[in-house]
């Protein structure tokens, strides 16, 4: 067995030992970006729609509100081989407040006492909450269920905003996984979610990034060649 055999079969027990260790990957079930048509959607009433957000990239919002009537929901539906799934998405409020701007999620199937309500930024039985803000935020929230519909409203009920409007709410990047790795049903995490328009600054920094890469470059083919002086021989 030569050197180089050992050691392939050292790394592949490495490996094969890693794999033992790691956390399962989550399962994508569904996902919405949210930049072009709602053709994964059933949206009786056109109340849903993809604009442009506050920040300049696409999104998802609602510009018909009303109560239970306006809810997009995914023409297909989800099964979790954990029982558990995942739900994330940004959204970016916009009616300027931290709360009750009528965002509400749903999902069928889930188990939960509100109707299949499971997440919401406006106080609703038991659903759960997250906070407005006026700039782009990550929601992640694990519920349990083996198979499920998705829907998302804005909505001007009894429960939900005092102040309606429409594009209250912008939504993006939504993604249904299963969840393998024992997050708690009901956990909600919520973070800063970065914006997909570049700001003036971050262009900035790029352009020098590629700048000094071009240094480097250059730095690099000069190394390369003859280095002292030239000499030059005269002959008589």
């Amino acid at each position: 067995m030569t050197v180089m055999t050992r050691v392939g079969l050292a790394v592949a027990a490495l490996l094969g030992s890693l794999a033992g260790t790691l956390p399962a990957r989550a399962t994508t079930l569904f996902t919405d970006s949210f930049q072009g048509m709602l053709n994964q959607w059933s949206n009786p009433i056109n109340g849903g729609v993809i604009v442009t957000a506050p920040d300049g990239s696409n999104a998802l919002t609602f510009n018909v509100l009303q109560s239970g009537n306006s809810v997009l929901t995914t023409q297909s539906s989800f099964t979790s081989s954990t029982g558990l799934f995942t739900l994330t998405f940004d959204i970016y409020a916009n009616c300027g407040h931290t709360s009750q701007c009528g965002a509400f999620f749903r999902a069928s199937g889930a188990q939960t006492s509100a109707d299949g309500w499971v997440l919401s930024d406006t106080t609703f039985y038991s659903v759960a909450l997250f906070p407005d803000a006026p700039n782009w935020e990550t929601v992640s929230y694990t519920f349990a269920g083996s198979t499920t519909t998705l829907g998302i409203e804005d909505t001007t009920s009894l429960y939900a905003q005092p102040y309606p409007s429409a594009a209250a709410i912008y939504v993006r990047n939504l993604t249904l996984t299963n969840d393998p790795n024992g997050v708690a049903n009901g956990t909600v995490t919520v973070t800063s979610a970065q914006s997909s328009v570049p700001e003036p600054l971050s262009l900035a920094v790029l352009g020098a990034g590629f700048a000094g890469l071009g240094v480097l470059r250059r730095g690099q083919f000069t190394r390369g060649r003859r280095k002292g002086p030239i000499q030059i021989e005269l002959r008589k």
